[in-house]
């Protein structure tokens, strides 16, 4: 059906569209009902009108049979769209063609089998002394409606078409003079309890595809979601780092703008500087998660900056500004060329975001006079604590901040501790793997 809206100001989901008979998306459903429509005919139709011709019957068995041989094909294809009356009719069909045309055709005897397309005899098939009452033609039309009812959603009417078909040949036939044997019976059994079988078997496989098609969906959503809060946590830690900074640049200028002129222009000069570091770290934040959707090529240009880490540190440390007195504690271990034991590229980035973002909160809510930051490794496991002598939370509230640090070291499958004793300061101790680039991640890190 189309999703189009038209004039008449509703969508046209809520009507059937009419210009194809079909189950699922047009084109396809159209094939499918086309295919099943010719095959009805070629399975009944002459099969039908060679019984009908070589038998022993009356006119009006003969019109019925290959009536309903001609018409249910054309009911299978006109009546796509309605499953379920569609299989009732050809039930009725059906149950009218068997009925008449074993009441008024001749029994040709214990020779015949009562049954399938009728005996074989040296005077070849379908001979007229031996296609008696029980011979019929394949109702193929009726099965594949039977089959596609259950499948979309119709089950009801499929299996009460069934009975009633099966019930009323053998509660009217003896009304009628009728006696069936046993084959008949046993084999039209065996065929509608086919028909519904693999029509069950259709619809359960379609219910699994589309329930696994809704998983997906979900968790694309998921996947979505998650990279949606990665953004908004990047963002927040690189733009509010700067504009903090740039906020205390700009206040010292207006200062000093008059008493010190060289002091607010070192102010101004160091606005600049924040504004195009932040601009760069935004710009590299960016194209990281371009990088991260998984495609071969990024189109644009390089980041301006790498991706930041501990070695990063004491650099952010020197250009902060304000009145608490930081200082770095970094207990790593060094090579022979005194470079430091680095962790993965995950851990590294994600440690210096956190001590950026503690830091920040640090000097825009502390009122601190001293902080520390200490790195360490232990074993396969990265340490690190940022404390300060300040004011604590106000009655332990965690902004959005402090609900980003939390969210980047459970990515990696770490831990944030947050510790604040009223007026004695607060401490922030972040435990992450070493190695996080190695480790196996929660849901939301392998979809990206």
């Amino acid at each position: 059906m189309t999703t189009a809206s038209g004039p008449g100001g509703y969508d046209r989901r809520m009507r059937p569209d009419r210009s194809a008979p079909a189950e699922g998306t047009p084109p396809r459903a159209r094939r499918q009902v086309v295919l099943l429509t010719v095959a009805a005919a070629v399975l009944q139709l002459p099969f039908a009108i060679v019984l009908a011709v070589q038998t022993e019957t009356s006119a009006a068995a003969m019109i019925i049979r290959i009536g309903s041989a001609v018409l249910s094909p054309v009911i299978f294809f006109v009546s796509a769209r309605w499953p379920g009356p569609r299989v009732a009719v050809l039930a009725g069909l059906v149950l009218l063609d068997v009925l008449v045309w074993a009441a008024v055709t001749p029994d040709p005897g214990p020779g015949g089998f009562g049954m399938g397309p009728g005996a074989w005899s040296d005077r070849g098939p379908w001979s007229p002394a031996e296609a008696g009452p029980g011979t019929t033609p394949f109702y193929a039309a009726f099965l594949f409606a039977v089959v596609a009812a259950i499948v979309r959603g119709n089950a009801f009417w499929a299996i009460a078409s069934a009975a009633g078909v099966w019930a009323g040949c053998l509660l009217l036939g003896p009304l009628l003079g009728i006696g069936w044997s046993v084959g008949r019976v046993v084999s039209a059994t065996m065929g509608l309890a086919i028909a519904v079988g693999i029509g069950a078997f259709v619809r359960r496989r379609s219910e699994l595809r589309r329930q696994e098609a809704v998983r997906q969906n979900a968790r694309h959503a998921e996947v979505v979601q998650a990279e949606r809060l990665r953004i908004a946590r990047d963002l927040h830690d690189v733009l509010g780092h700067a504009l903090s900074q740039i906020n205390v640049q700009a206040g010292v200028g207006e200062h000093l703008i008059d008493r010190d002129p060289e002091q607010a222009r070192s102010a101004l000069a160091a606005i600049r500087e924040l504004s195009r570091t932040g601009l760069n770290e935004v710009r590299t934040v960016l194209h990281t998660m371009r990088s991260d959707t998984g495609a071969a090529e990024v189109s644009g240009p390089a980041p301006l900056a790498p991706v930041l880490g501990l070695d990063a540190v004491p650099a952010l440390v020197s250009r902060l500004v304000g009145s608490t007195d930081i200082r770095v504690d970094d207990r790593r271990s060094t090579d022979a060329e005194g470079v430091r034991e680095t962790p993965g590229q995950s851990t590294d980035a994600a440690a210096y975001r956190i001590i950026q973002e503690a830091l920040t909160n640090v000097l825009r809510h502390a009122a601190a006079g001293s902080a520390q930051v200490v790195i360490a490794r232990n074993s396969d496991r990265l340490r690190v604590r940022i404390s300060d002598d300040g004011t604590g939370l106000p009655d332990g509230v965690e902004g959005t901040g402090i609900m980003g640090m939390r969210e980047r070291a459970k990515l990696l499958k770490g831990s944030l501790t947050l510790t604040s004793e009223g007026r004695q300061g607060t401490a922030v101790d972040v435990d992450l793997p070493w190695n996080a680039d190695h480790a196996e991640l929660p849901d939301e890190e392998p979809h990206r």
